[in-house]
């Protein structure tokens, strides 16, 4: 049996913490002088995951002189992600990833932590415009790997993702930690 291609979630699941515009976006903004509140930040955010605007363009009407490279740095990956990936392209699961972010800082965190050698395609909304969990960006990724869907095991930390890909498909699990993962394709068995 070939082993099916994991497909992973990026913030929450390779990346620490899934609530970005809370956990570094606001901060971020907030201690270059923004004037705008979580909800309006996040309001910005969702047009620039969604590719409605450029990174330079969301730093421009935050009224910040944000800088991509000094943003993404506030990241860490979660414990143990490295270790699970390498394990993964070693026993020969194909990687990939889907994951709502603005098309600039997706490259820039994955160049930083090295990710593109071993998960060779991203999919990510602000690429293709949509956001997950719209069933259009799943499909997008199926359409992208020319992949049917079943052949396609997805991980995230937010369980709607999870229902969402579920119902295009793919088996879908939730991520806990980098254990869930293992335990999740064990009890596929492959």
């Amino acid at each position: 049996m070939s082993k099916p291609t994991v497909a992973l979630d990026a913030f929450g699941v390779l990346y620490a913490n899934g609530n970005l515009v809370r956990a570094a976006l606001h901060p971020y903004l907030a201690s270059l002088g923004s004037p705008l509140t979580e909800a309006e930040a996040w309001a910005l955010y969702k047009k620039a995951s969604l590719g409605q605007m450029t990174s330079a363009e969301f730093w421009a009407t935050c009224q910040v002189e944000g800088d991509d490279d000094d943003y993404v740095a506030l990241y860490e990956l979660n414990d143990g992600i490295m270790e699970l990936l390498d394990e993964l392209v070693e026993a020969g699961y194909p990687l990939c990833a889907l994951t709502n972010d603005v098309s600039e800082w997706s490259v820039a965190l994955r160049r930083r932590f090295d990710l593109e050698r071993l998960i060779p395609l991203w999919v990510v909304s602000g690429d293709i415009q949509l956001r997950k969990p719209s069933p259009e960006s799943y499909l997008a990724l199926v359409d992208r790997l020319g992949l049917p869907a079943e052949q396609i095991v997805f991980f995230d930390d937010k369980h709607e993702n999870v229902e969402a890909a579920w119902a295009v498909g793919m088996a879908a699990y939730d991520y806990v930690d980098a254990d869930s993962i293992r335990r999740a394709l064990a009890s596929l068995g492959v």
